[in-house]
């Protein structure tokens, strides 16, 4: 009876997690359907009316920065994914001085929170001359989500038996030719959960694009929450823009998952 008993409070508390966390993911289209004056008026009452203009007129406003948003992603997550697993095939795969304390250096620079170094990285930014470029979003991008893919191709790497190598050696192959034939492709999973990871976490800032780039320039967070400080805030059309907005990453979700999953398993058993 007492194991029913808490199986049942353990199926309860998953049930109200997910209600929790679905319930603000409901509320956000709900409300992308009605006007102004319908929330204003009637806060949870039907719309008389599904506002569908709120999605055309979100995507007249974002649609361009959402086109910014993609290019810095793309080239950050490529950067990022290349950087790291390069990275972490010389630190698997090669003996040099020092080897182990710049490791432990990089694992320990994922532990600074990132709002601390937005004034020294600004200041590199400034005298760089990248302020108001996409350069001065991508560069910090790549130098701090390649740590991610540093750590788990190192893992992995390592976990390679060496006769692949020395079979590829034995062919003629260089270390190049190890790293782009034989370690790229067996690191799938791990470089497509950096991939997602790094993606997700670009996509979404907002903090540094808004220090970097001027209006013109913006990225599509940078354009949402402008979107309430128009002059009026309209709920509907900027709760529509957030929707329009996250297609991409739902999209990257629903066909990398897979790969995800294994490679978020792959580097659990591995490490």
């Amino acid at each position: 009876m007492t194991a029913r008993l808490s199986k049942w409070a353990g199926s309860a508390v998953l049930v109200a997690l997910l209600v929790a966390t679905l319930v603000p993911f409901f509320l956000l289209i709900y409300f992308s359907f009605k006007d102004q004056i319908e929330i204003l008026v009637d806060f949870w009452g039907l719309p008389s009316a599904l506002k569908w203009e709120n999605y055309s007129a979100a995507w007249d406003a974002v649609k361009a920065s959402i086109g910014h948003s993609l290019y810095v992603c793309f080239v950050t997550v490529l950067g990022a994914v290349l950087l790291g697993s390069l990275s972490g095939f010389v630190f698997a795969r090669h003996r040099f001085p020092l080897r182990g304390l710049l490791y432990l250096m990089l694992i320990g620079v994922m532990m600074i929170p990132s709002l601390l170094n937005i004034v020294p990285l600004y200041a590199i930014i400034n005298n760089l001359g990248f302020t108001n470029s996409y350069l001065g979003l991508i560069l910090p991008y790549i130098a701090g989500t390649q740590l991610l893919g540093i750590m788990l191709c190192r893992t992995f790497y390592e976990s390679l038996p060496q006769e692949l190598s020395e079979a590829a050696r034995i062919d003629g192959g260089g270390e190049f030719y190890v790293y782009s034939r034989i370690a790229l492709p067996l690191s799938l999973p791990i470089l497509v959960t950096v991939a997602i990871v790094t993606f997700l976490a670009v996509y979404s800032d907002y903090l540094w694009p808004f220090i970097v780039l001027s209006q013109e320039h913006q990225t599509f967070t940078m354009a949402a929450v402008g979107l309430n400080r128009s002059g009026r805030t309209d709920i509907g059309l900027s709760f529509a823009a957030y929707i329009v907005g996250s297609v991409p990453t739902i999209l990257l979700i629903l066909f990398g998952m897979k790969y995800y999953i294994e490679g978020m398993v792959t580097g659990a058993v591995k490490a």
